[in-house]
Protein backbone atom coordinates (compact mmCIF):
# COMPACT_ATOMS: atom_id res chain seq x y z
CA UNK A 1 0.00 0.00 0.00
CA UNK A 2 1.24 3.48 -0.85
CA UNK A 3 2.40 5.41 2.21
CA UNK A 4 -0.05 8.25 1.60
CA UNK A 5 -2.93 5.78 1.87
CA UNK A 6 -1.67 4.58 5.24
CA UNK A 7 -1.35 8.18 6.41
CA UNK A 8 -4.93 8.90 5.38
CA UNK A 9 -6.02 5.88 7.41
CA UNK A 10 -4.10 7.20 10.41
CA UNK A 11 -5.90 10.53 10.13
CA UNK A 12 -9.29 8.81 9.91
CA UNK A 13 -8.50 6.80 13.02
CA UNK A 14 -7.60 10.12 14.67
CA UNK A 15 -10.98 11.54 13.59
CA UNK A 16 -12.80 8.67 15.29
CA UNK A 17 -10.70 8.94 18.44
CA UNK A 18 -11.34 12.71 18.72
CA UNK A 19 -14.97 12.60 17.53
CA UNK A 20 -14.25 14.88 14.57
CA UNK A 21 -16.23 15.17 11.37
CA UNK A 22 -13.18 16.37 9.42
CA UNK A 23 -9.61 17.59 9.75
CA UNK A 24 -8.11 20.51 7.82
CA UNK A 25 -4.36 20.48 7.18
CA UNK A 26 -3.03 23.93 6.24
CA UNK A 27 0.63 23.82 7.26
CA UNK A 28 3.21 23.09 4.59
CA UNK A 29 4.79 20.49 6.89
CA UNK A 30 1.46 18.66 7.17
CA UNK A 31 0.97 18.81 3.41
CA UNK A 32 4.43 17.34 2.84
CA UNK A 33 3.76 14.51 5.30
CA UNK A 34 0.38 13.58 3.83
CA UNK A 35 1.62 13.64 0.22
CA UNK A 36 4.95 11.84 0.77
CA UNK A 37 7.03 14.97 0.25
CA UNK A 38 4.84 17.27 -1.83
CA UNK A 39 5.26 21.05 -1.63
CA UNK A 40 2.25 23.34 -1.28
CA UNK A 41 4.05 26.59 -0.58
CA UNK A 42 5.23 29.29 -2.99
CA UNK A 43 6.57 31.59 -0.27
CA UNK A 44 9.54 29.82 1.31
CA UNK A 45 9.17 31.89 4.48
CA UNK A 46 5.59 30.78 5.13
CA UNK A 47 4.49 28.10 7.62
CA UNK A 48 1.06 27.95 6.01
CA UNK A 49 0.89 26.42 2.56
CA UNK A 50 -1.07 27.61 -0.45
CA UNK A 51 -3.49 24.70 -0.18
CA UNK A 52 -5.65 23.08 2.49
CA UNK A 53 -6.02 19.31 2.54
CA UNK A 54 -9.29 18.16 4.10
CA UNK A 55 -9.87 14.60 5.26
CA UNK A 56 -13.29 13.34 6.33
CA UNK A 57 -14.35 9.78 7.17
CA UNK A 58 -15.44 9.26 3.54
CA UNK A 59 -13.91 11.95 1.33
CA UNK A 60 -10.78 13.95 0.55
CA UNK A 61 -10.62 17.55 -0.62
CA UNK A 62 -7.90 19.98 -1.72
CA UNK A 63 -8.87 23.63 -1.34
CA UNK A 64 -6.60 26.03 -3.23
CA UNK A 65 -6.68 29.23 -5.31
CA UNK A 66 -7.23 28.82 -9.03
CA UNK A 67 -3.65 29.81 -9.89
CA UNK A 68 -2.24 26.93 -7.80
CA UNK A 69 -4.72 24.12 -8.37
CA UNK A 70 -3.45 22.71 -11.68
CA UNK A 71 0.12 22.36 -10.45
CA UNK A 72 -1.03 20.66 -7.28
CA UNK A 73 -3.29 18.20 -9.08
CA UNK A 74 -0.86 17.39 -11.88
CA UNK A 75 2.53 17.46 -10.16
CA UNK A 76 1.84 16.69 -6.50
CA UNK A 77 -1.45 15.02 -5.69
CA UNK A 78 -1.83 12.82 -8.77
CA UNK A 79 -4.03 9.83 -7.96
CA UNK A 80 -4.17 10.38 -4.21
CA UNK A 81 -7.93 10.94 -4.35
CA UNK A 82 -8.37 14.63 -3.44
CA UNK A 83 -11.41 16.38 -4.92
CA UNK A 84 -10.53 19.95 -6.00
CA UNK A 85 -12.38 22.91 -4.53
CA UNK A 86 -10.97 26.03 -6.14
CA UNK A 87 -11.50 29.70 -5.36
CA UNK A 88 -10.31 32.84 -7.16
CA UNK A 89 -6.80 33.98 -6.32
CA UNK A 90 -8.04 37.35 -5.02
CA UNK A 91 -10.44 35.70 -2.58
CA UNK A 92 -9.91 34.23 0.87
CA UNK A 93 -10.15 30.44 1.02
CA UNK A 94 -11.69 30.41 4.50
CA UNK A 95 -15.30 30.90 3.28
CA UNK A 96 -14.87 27.85 1.05
CA UNK A 97 -13.89 25.83 4.11
CA UNK A 98 -16.76 27.22 6.16
CA UNK A 99 -19.30 26.32 3.43
CA UNK A 100 -17.95 22.78 3.37
CA UNK A 101 -18.46 22.24 7.08
CA UNK A 102 -21.53 23.95 8.46
CA UNK A 103 -21.98 21.38 11.21
CA UNK A 104 -19.87 18.97 13.19
CA UNK A 105 -16.63 19.29 15.10
CA UNK A 106 -13.72 20.05 12.77
CA UNK A 107 -10.06 19.85 13.72
CA UNK A 108 -7.20 21.80 12.17
CA UNK A 109 -3.41 22.06 12.38
CA UNK A 110 -3.51 25.83 12.92
CA UNK A 111 -5.99 28.38 14.18
CA UNK A 112 -8.88 28.58 11.70
CA UNK A 113 -12.38 30.02 12.28
CA UNK A 114 -14.76 27.43 13.69
CA UNK A 115 -12.06 24.75 14.03
CA UNK A 116 -10.30 23.12 16.98
CA UNK A 117 -6.52 23.59 16.74
CA UNK A 118 -5.11 20.11 17.38
CA UNK A 119 -1.72 20.49 15.74
CA UNK A 120 0.29 19.35 18.74
CA UNK A 121 -1.72 16.13 18.82
CA UNK A 122 -2.16 15.34 15.14
CA UNK A 123 1.50 15.86 14.27
CA UNK A 124 2.39 12.93 16.51
CA UNK A 125 1.05 10.73 13.72
CA UNK A 126 4.17 11.56 11.70
CA UNK A 127 6.82 11.06 14.39
CA UNK A 128 7.79 7.49 13.54
CA UNK A 129 8.95 7.52 9.94
CA UNK A 130 7.66 4.97 7.46
CA UNK A 131 10.07 2.90 5.31
CA UNK A 132 9.95 5.27 2.34
CA UNK A 133 10.49 8.26 4.62
CA UNK A 134 13.44 6.53 6.23
CA UNK A 135 15.07 6.04 2.85
CA UNK A 136 14.41 9.66 1.85
CA UNK A 137 15.88 11.06 5.06
CA UNK A 138 18.91 8.77 4.67
CA UNK A 139 19.55 10.17 1.20
CA UNK A 140 19.05 13.71 2.46
CA UNK A 141 21.31 13.24 5.48
CA UNK A 142 24.15 11.79 3.42
CA UNK A 143 23.96 14.41 0.71
CA UNK A 144 23.64 17.33 3.11
CA UNK A 145 26.69 16.11 5.03
CA UNK A 146 28.68 15.64 1.81
CA UNK A 147 27.82 19.12 0.58
CA UNK A 148 28.74 20.68 3.91
CA UNK A 149 32.03 18.77 3.88
CA UNK A 150 32.78 20.08 0.37
CA UNK A 151 31.98 23.66 1.36
CA UNK A 152 34.00 23.53 4.57
CA UNK A 153 37.09 22.32 2.69
CA UNK A 154 36.85 25.36 0.42
CA UNK A 155 36.83 27.91 3.25
CA UNK A 156 39.86 30.18 3.53
CA UNK A 157 40.96 32.69 6.17
CA UNK A 158 39.49 36.03 5.19
CA UNK A 159 36.20 34.56 3.99
CA UNK A 160 33.23 36.28 5.60
CA UNK A 161 30.53 34.40 7.47
CA UNK A 162 27.98 35.68 4.96
CA UNK A 163 30.01 34.39 2.03
CA UNK A 164 30.30 30.94 3.61
CA UNK A 165 26.56 30.86 4.32
CA UNK A 166 25.85 31.86 0.72
CA UNK A 167 27.99 29.04 -0.66
CA UNK A 168 26.23 26.53 1.62
CA UNK A 169 22.80 27.74 0.48
CA UNK A 170 23.79 27.77 -3.17
CA UNK A 171 25.22 24.24 -3.15
CA UNK A 172 22.22 22.86 -1.31
CA UNK A 173 19.72 24.72 -3.46
CA UNK A 174 21.33 23.42 -6.67
CA UNK A 175 20.33 19.91 -5.57
CA UNK A 176 16.81 20.79 -4.47
CA UNK A 177 17.70 20.99 -0.79
CA UNK A 178 16.24 23.95 1.10
CA UNK A 179 18.11 25.46 4.05
CA UNK A 180 15.67 26.87 6.62
CA UNK A 181 18.61 27.40 9.00
CA UNK A 182 22.20 28.34 8.13
CA UNK A 183 24.35 29.72 10.95
CA UNK A 184 28.01 30.65 10.63
CA UNK A 185 30.34 31.94 13.34
CA UNK A 186 34.01 32.84 13.12
CA UNK A 187 36.44 32.73 16.03
CA UNK A 188 35.16 34.58 19.13
CA UNK A 189 31.54 34.72 17.89
CA UNK A 190 31.34 30.95 18.48
CA UNK A 191 31.80 31.50 22.21
CA UNK A 192 29.64 34.60 22.42
CA UNK A 193 26.51 33.41 20.60
CA UNK A 194 24.67 30.08 20.51
CA UNK A 195 22.66 31.08 17.40
CA UNK A 196 25.19 33.11 15.37
CA UNK A 197 23.47 34.56 12.32
CA UNK A 198 26.12 35.18 9.63
CA UNK A 199 27.74 38.61 9.53
CA UNK A 200 30.50 40.32 7.57
CA UNK A 201 33.06 39.08 10.11
CA UNK A 202 35.98 37.34 8.42
CA UNK A 203 37.43 34.01 9.48
CA UNK A 204 40.84 34.05 11.11
CA UNK A 205 41.48 30.63 12.65
CA UNK A 206 38.20 28.93 13.59
CA UNK A 207 34.76 28.68 11.98
CA UNK A 208 31.54 26.83 12.86
CA UNK A 209 28.83 26.09 10.28
CA UNK A 210 25.33 24.96 11.33
CA UNK A 211 22.73 23.74 8.82
CA UNK A 212 19.15 22.49 8.82
CA UNK A 213 18.56 20.97 5.39
CA UNK A 214 15.12 20.07 4.02
CA UNK A 215 13.97 17.99 1.05
CA UNK A 216 10.74 16.03 0.48
CA UNK A 217 9.42 17.89 3.53
CA UNK A 218 11.95 16.11 5.77
CA UNK A 219 14.72 17.87 7.66
CA UNK A 220 18.17 16.96 8.98
CA UNK A 221 20.48 19.10 11.11
CA UNK A 222 24.25 19.05 11.49
CA UNK A 223 27.13 21.23 12.70
CA UNK A 224 30.76 21.19 11.59
CA UNK A 225 33.84 23.05 12.84
CA UNK A 226 36.98 23.97 10.89
CA UNK A 227 40.33 25.21 12.22
CA UNK A 228 43.26 26.63 10.29
CA UNK A 229 46.57 25.35 11.63
CA UNK A 230 47.15 23.14 14.66
CA UNK A 231 44.13 22.92 16.94
CA UNK A 232 44.95 24.33 20.41
CA UNK A 233 44.90 21.69 23.13
CA UNK A 234 42.12 23.37 25.11
CA UNK A 235 39.90 23.56 22.00
CA UNK A 236 40.62 19.93 21.12
CA UNK A 237 39.79 18.77 24.65
CA UNK A 238 36.62 20.81 24.83
CA UNK A 239 35.44 19.51 21.48
CA UNK A 240 35.98 15.95 22.65
CA UNK A 241 33.91 16.78 25.72
CA UNK A 242 31.00 18.14 23.69
CA UNK A 243 31.26 15.11 21.42
CA UNK A 244 31.06 12.91 24.51
CA UNK A 245 27.77 14.57 25.48
CA UNK A 246 26.43 14.09 21.96
CA UNK A 247 27.55 10.46 21.78
CA UNK A 248 25.85 9.65 25.08
CA UNK A 249 22.67 11.36 23.93
CA UNK A 250 22.70 9.36 20.70
CA UNK A 251 23.41 6.04 22.40
CA UNK A 252 20.57 6.63 24.89
CA UNK A 253 18.00 7.44 22.19
CA UNK A 254 16.36 4.04 21.98
CA UNK A 255 12.67 3.31 21.22
CA UNK A 256 10.57 3.38 24.37
CA UNK A 257 13.03 5.51 26.36
CA UNK A 258 11.45 8.54 28.09
CA UNK A 259 12.85 11.82 26.79
CA UNK A 260 13.28 13.14 30.34
CA UNK A 261 15.60 10.21 31.13
CA UNK A 262 17.77 11.00 28.11
CA UNK A 263 17.84 14.65 29.12
CA UNK A 264 18.83 13.71 32.67
CA UNK A 265 21.78 11.80 31.21
CA UNK A 266 22.84 14.93 29.35
CA UNK A 267 22.68 17.01 32.54
CA UNK A 268 24.68 14.34 34.37
CA UNK A 269 27.33 14.27 31.63
CA UNK A 270 27.67 18.05 31.61
CA UNK A 271 28.28 17.92 35.36
CA UNK A 272 30.79 15.04 35.12
CA UNK A 273 32.80 17.05 32.61
CA UNK A 274 32.88 20.10 34.87
CA UNK A 275 30.04 22.15 33.33
CA UNK A 276 27.08 21.60 35.68
CA UNK A 277 25.04 24.59 34.46
CA UNK A 278 26.08 24.76 30.82
CA UNK A 279 23.00 22.86 29.59
CA UNK A 280 20.88 25.81 30.66
CA UNK A 281 22.55 28.13 28.14
CA UNK A 282 21.12 26.44 25.04
CA UNK A 283 18.54 23.82 24.10
CA UNK A 284 19.88 20.32 23.46
CA UNK A 285 17.71 19.49 20.43
CA UNK A 286 15.08 16.79 20.12
CA UNK A 287 12.97 14.96 17.53
CA UNK A 288 13.35 16.07 13.93
CA UNK A 289 11.34 15.26 10.83
CA UNK A 290 8.85 17.53 9.12
CA UNK A 291 9.92 20.44 11.32
CA UNK A 292 13.45 21.53 12.23
CA UNK A 293 12.52 20.17 15.67
CA UNK A 294 9.13 18.59 16.28
CA UNK A 295 9.59 19.68 19.90
CA UNK A 296 12.50 20.54 22.17
CA UNK A 297 13.57 17.99 24.73
CA UNK A 298 13.54 19.15 28.35
CA UNK A 299 13.69 17.77 31.90
CA UNK A 300 9.86 17.93 32.07
CA UNK A 301 9.13 16.35 28.67
CA UNK A 302 6.60 13.49 28.92
CA UNK A 303 7.24 12.02 25.46
CA UNK A 304 9.10 8.83 24.67
CA UNK A 305 11.31 7.83 21.76
CA UNK A 306 9.30 6.12 19.04
CA UNK A 307 10.61 3.45 16.65
CA UNK A 308 12.14 4.94 13.48
CA UNK A 309 11.89 8.47 14.86
CA UNK A 310 14.39 11.10 13.78
CA UNK A 311 16.40 12.98 16.41
CA UNK A 312 18.92 15.80 16.18
CA UNK A 313 20.83 16.48 19.40
CA UNK A 314 23.04 19.58 19.62
CA UNK A 315 24.97 20.03 22.88
CA UNK A 316 27.21 23.06 23.25
CA UNK A 317 30.11 24.19 25.42
CA UNK A 318 31.86 27.57 25.28
CA UNK A 319 33.37 27.82 21.81
CA UNK A 320 32.24 24.42 20.52
CA UNK A 321 29.12 22.64 19.33
CA UNK A 322 28.37 19.10 18.14
CA UNK A 323 25.25 18.12 16.18
CA UNK A 324 24.10 15.26 14.00
CA UNK A 325 20.83 13.64 12.98
CA UNK A 326 19.96 10.01 13.73
CA UNK A 327 17.22 7.45 13.26
CA UNK A 328 16.24 5.70 16.48
CA UNK A 329 15.82 2.11 15.29
CA UNK A 330 15.13 -0.96 17.40
CA UNK A 331 18.53 -2.46 16.68
CA UNK A 332 20.71 0.68 16.49
CA UNK A 333 20.92 4.45 16.44
CA UNK A 334 21.76 5.17 12.82
CA UNK A 335 23.69 8.40 12.29
CA UNK A 336 22.34 9.89 9.05
CA UNK A 337 24.58 12.94 8.58
CA UNK A 338 27.88 11.21 7.89
CA UNK A 339 29.90 13.03 5.22
CA UNK A 340 32.74 11.80 3.08
CA UNK A 341 36.38 12.48 3.97
CA UNK A 342 35.67 14.10 7.33
CA UNK A 343 37.98 13.44 10.30
CA UNK A 344 36.45 11.48 13.15
CA UNK A 345 37.14 10.49 16.74
CA UNK A 346 36.00 7.45 18.67
CA UNK A 347 33.85 8.11 21.76
CA UNK A 348 33.06 5.40 24.31
CA UNK A 349 29.47 5.08 25.53
CA UNK A 350 27.56 2.61 27.68
CA UNK A 351 26.35 0.93 24.48
CA UNK A 352 29.73 0.75 22.78
CA UNK A 353 31.92 2.99 20.65
CA UNK A 354 30.62 5.72 18.35
CA UNK A 355 32.59 7.35 15.55
CA UNK A 356 31.92 11.07 15.75
CA UNK A 357 32.95 14.01 13.49
CA UNK A 358 36.06 15.82 14.71
CA UNK A 359 37.29 19.34 13.97
CA UNK A 360 38.54 19.60 10.37
CA UNK A 361 42.07 20.99 10.23
CA UNK A 362 43.13 22.92 7.13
Amino acid sequence: MEEWKIKQQKVREFLRAKDLSAFIFSRRSSFAWLTDGGESCVNEASIMGDAHLVITPERLYVIAPNNEMNRLLEEVLGDQGYEPLSYSWWENGIPTIEKLFKAGRVGSDMALPGCVDLYQEVKRLRYNLMPGEQERIRILGKRAADILSEVCRQIHPGDSEIKIAGVVKGKMDSEGIATPVVLVAADDRITRYRHPLPTEKEVERLVMVVVCARRWGLTVALTRMVHFGSVPRILSERFREVNTILARLISATTPGKPIKEIFSLAIQTYAELGYPYEWKNHHQGGPIGYDTREYLASPECDDIVLPAQGFAWNPTLPGVKAEDTILALEEEQEILTVGKDWPTQIIETDRGKLEMPDILTL
